[in-house]
């Protein structure tokens, strides 16, 4: 313990004895330890860290599968009966709703997110009343008083039970308050940002769940596994659960790949974002280990200097394990006080990390560096410490100190051996940049090409918002029906406004609708394949027009396209595409849904649009129909007005027109679609952003280290270089010789990086649009700028060497 103390006293020393060193080395150390600890942080948030429930591992969602063509579904009320029924390995299986309602409270109306939840929602996840009580199943029950419970931030204290809270147009009475914080961690998309309300499902729509319409897949279902059971064995459940309803449903499960699967809840949460998360994770280890490099090529340098002290200090009788110590105790400690420095900077780069995240980034607001990263930043800086300090010790167990001093003859303090080393890690942070520059490269080739991308409309000056009518106050298709027209005629009225229609979902937003869909007859299809899962969107007449979503062949919607006349549809040119590729596809009868006696309703093919992205603009989603909103009036829809110009102005006056249909409807989200376009690319650019910023970091972390390999070579040559000039060689030949030795160094570290970048670069795929992994384009340009770097960091010491003066050198040495 005595010497561990001697040599920490003479390692505290030393560094202060060499600032320079230490402060470069320092920074080095900091900036690839301090961007690990950012993105571990993230990390550790979104992929390591239970979700903050009881025994959380035991929570699976539920999807039901209706084919290949949608491999996850919601669930209907018939389905979730007959699965709690039929199941033998889920203790509870609760659902949720996603939805807004619309409350007044003395002033404008506001639309506020909210949740319909079966009586058992909180039971399943095991969580409990802050204040008051949670459902109970006799609340989820037909004519049960219709009752609310309310989160934190909306609640407040003990006062509020009891009240009332009118939300659309109905009157709730409050029973409980949810514990601070707590939030529903779920992988779909059109969940709410916050909700602040929460109630039982049946009571809103006054029927059980087992009298629903079988097809209506709005449920989001999710189990407690009983205790002991697998994942595996749930799922071996509720695949012979779906056998027996496709028994008991013959003719609604007509159709192969019919099925039920269950999901970690954890797992499904961070499925699209795990791969992303990984890979950014490797690209800065990467940077870490070329600063591991680079410190080890400074206290490599450091060494040759201090073989004088090391010999001595063997002479007196030091053993090699004491020097050994000694040089692992110096690396140590040099890398704690840059992990302390990368650990401060690090709380600043998580707070840009968070500001730059998606939404869609599970978890964002929690990620913050806890006991977990700290724990992970202090073993980094201890293998990192013991990593770039083998370098050293590797020059230290040279058989004599003596011979080695020898080698290199005067003015070589080093030898040959440690120069190879020097220049074999400057190779690997070469290769190691270059990987990373590829994959920079890769995806700012990518991101460009997905701003570039058509997304099937044009967003340009087109102001969106939602308007959602309350259930109990519009209630039959014609209430619907006349306020969307009101709304549209109203728009299309004020100055500035070209034209303006409404649609069920928005491009764009991840929102979608689905279900099974039939077509009449299909060349190109057999029969057995005539029913799939196709997307479905409810339009105006005008909607086409307001958004430019071009006409391929046939006629649009019009106003009279209503539910008195026959049942039409307009379809993409996927859809065609699969069903009809060489046939005409107007006049193709397609199928929806069923009538009040059960028989299937078809619908007439009347046109045919261009597909419209609707998740983001890297995805082609699948087959797409569209229904005129006045034959299936729904209650929620968006408006989109394209305006002559800065279409954000007309925000105000388009919802004083609601307010002048109905003063009590709110309306939310109220967004341009070049807004949403934007928002469709914030994990790409993400992405490219953490990448293009390790890029630079390993760029110029390698530059530094070229150069510094080149100098101190020409610093041990110059007797060597002095004897050519003096010879009679001229300076361009010198010139040429050292750059020659930095370009070599520099082109093995490219070729390897080459090599490494076409295996790894594969990684990226699924993060890249448009563009093969393997770009030989990127590759080129990415290699050619490297060694362009790599040629001006070794221009320095080159151009050095050539103004040395021979007399002064040979008289020095």
């Amino acid at each position: 313990m005595d010497e561990l103390f001697q040599d920490l006293r003479y390692t505290i020393r030393t560094l202060i004895r060499t600032p320079a060193f230490t402060a470069v080395a320092v920074l080095t150390l900091a900036l690839g330890i301090g961007a690990n600890t950012a993105v571990f942080s993230v990390i550790n948030t979104v992929l390591l860290r239970p979700l903050p429930y009881e025994d959380p591992g035991r929570l699976a969602l539920i999807w039901t599968n209706f084919g290949p063509d949608l491999p996850q579904n919601w669930v209907s009320g018939p389905e979730l009966a007959e699965m709690r029924e039929l199941n033998t390995t889920f203790e509870e299986i609760g659902v949720v709703v996603p939805t807004t309602v619309s409350v007044t409270e003395g002033g404008d109306p506001e639309q506020v997110g909210a949740a319909g939840v079966s009586g058992n929602f909180f039971s399943v996840l095991r969580v409990d009343a802050a204040i008051g009580r949670p459902f109970v199943a006799e609340d989820d029950m037909p004519g049960a008083a219709p009752v609310v419970m309310l989160s934190d931030g909306y609640g407040g204290d003990a006062e509020v039970l009891g009240k009332t809270i009118f939300a659309d147009g109905r009157s709730y009475t409050v029973v409980g308050v949810l514990p601070p914080g707590f939030k529903l961690f779920h992988p779909d998309l059109q969940f709410p940002e916050t909700v602040d309300l929460w109630v039982p499902v049946v009571p809103v729509f006054g029927v059980d769940y087992a009298q629903w319409q079988r097809g209506n897949h709005g449920l989001r279902a999710f189990g407690r596994m009983k205790q002991g059971v697998s994942l595996e064995r749930a799922q071996e459940d509720m695949h012979a659960v779906a056998t027996q309803m496709q028994e008991l449903s013959p003719d609604y499960y007509d159709f192969a790949g019919w099925n039920i699967t269950t999901l970690s809840l954890h797992a499904d949460l961070v499925e699209d974002v795990k791969p992303a998360l990984l890979v950014l994770l490797g690209a800065v280890a990467f940077v870490l280990l070329i600063a591991c490099a680079n410190v080890a090529n400074l206290q490599l340098t450091r060494a040759a200097a201090r073989e004088r002290e090391i010999a001595v200090r063997t002479a007196v009788g030091a053993g090699r394990g004491r020097l050994v110590r000694q040089f692992i105790t110096e690396s140590v400690v040099l890398s704690l006080i840059g992990g302390a420095f990368g650990l401060l900077g690090a709380v600043g780069l998580v707070r840009s990390l968070v500001a730059l995240a998606p939404d869609t980034l599970p978890r964002r607001t929690e990620i913050a560096i806890d006991g977990g990263v700290l724990g992970f930043t202090l073993l980094v800086s201890v293998v990192t410490g013991i990593l770039f300090g083998l370098a050293p010790v590797f020059h230290s167990l040279k058989e004599s100190l003596v011979e080695s001093l020898k080698e290199g003859g005067k003015g070589s303090g080093s030898g040959m051996r440690s120069g190879r080393l020097r220049s074999g890690l400057v190779v690997a942070e070469v290769a190691l940049a270059l990987v990373l520059l590829i994959g920079a490269g890769l995806m700012i080739k990518s991101f460009r090409l997905l701003q570039e991308s058509d997304p099937g409309f044009d967003a340009e000056n087109v102001i969106t918002m939602r308007v959602s009518l309350p259930q109990s106050k519009y209630s039959t298709p014609a209430e619907v029906s006349q306020f969307f027209d009101q709304l549209i005629d109203r728009t299309e009225a004020l100055p500035g406004v070209i034209s303006a229609g409404t649609i069920s979902h928005l491009p764009l937003s991840g929102a979608y609708a689905s279900g099974t869909t039939r077509v009449n007859e299909s060349e190109a299809q057999p029969e057995d394949e005539w029913a799939f899962e196709a997307e479905r969107r409810w339009v105006s007449s005008d909607y086409f027009q307001a958004m430019r979503v071009e006409l391929v062949r046939g006629r649009a919607f019009t106003e009279l396209d209503n539910v008195d006349s026959r049942p039409v549809a307009i379809v993409d040119e996927e859809f065609v595409r699969r069903f009809w590729p060489n046939e005409n596809p107007l006049g193709k009868m397609v199928s929806i849904n069923r009538d009040a006696e059960g028989e299937r309703v078809w619908r007439e093919i009347v046109g045919v649009v261009r597909h419209s992205k609707h998740y983001n603009l890297q995805t082609v989603g699948r087959e797409q129909a569209y229904y005129p909103y006045k034959q299936i009036p729904v209650n929620t829809m968006f408006l989109a007005a394209r305006a002559r110009s800065n279409p954000a102005s007309l925000a105000a006056s388009i919802r004083n027109e609601v307010w002048a249909i109905d003063p009590a409807q709110p309306v939310s989200q109220v967004l341009t679609m070049s807004e949403l376009v934007d928002s469709s690319v914030s994990q790409p650019r993400f992405n490219l952003l953490l990448f293009g910023a390790f890029g630079a970091i390993a760029l110029l972390l390698a530059a530094v280290g070229i150069y510094g390999v080149i100098a101190y070579s020409v610093s041990q040559r110059s007797h060597e270089i002095g004897v050519r000039m003096a010879l009679g060689a001229a300076a361009g030949t010198v010139l040429s010789l050292v750059l020659r030795q930095g370009l070599a160094v520099a082109s093995i570290g490219l070729v390897i990086g080459l090599a490494a970048a076409t295996g790894l670069s594969r990684l990226l795929s699924g993060m890249l649009y448009a563009v093969s992994p393997v770009d030989p384009v990127t590759y080129i340009g990415v290699a050619v700028a490297l060694a362009v770097v790599a040629a001006a960091a070794c221009s320095v010491p080159a151009l050095r060497a050539s103004r040395l003066d021979p007399v002064e050198v040979l008289r020095r040495e």
